[in-house]
């Protein structure tokens, strides 16, 4: 499933930590549990660049 449909439904602790560590190739389990109950990926790569791509937009202050 595309980040745009589990996105919403990550835990705002989760979102936290995905925003401050953007990039990071070690997410710890909790991060990763929400990620999968939210509907994203359980197995292999857990984020894609083009995932952290989204997440970074999705941080940003609209003027």
């Amino acid at each position: 499933m595309q980040i745009e449909k589990w996105w919403p439904r990550v835990g705002v602790e989760a979102k936290q930590w995905l925003r401050e560590n953007q990039g990071s190739a070690d997410v710890p389990d909790d991060v990763r549990a929400g990620i999968v109950e939210a509907g994203g990926p359980s197995e292999g790569q857990l984020l894609t660049d083009e995932d952290w791509q989204f997440i970074r937009t999705q941080s940003e202050y609209v003027d």
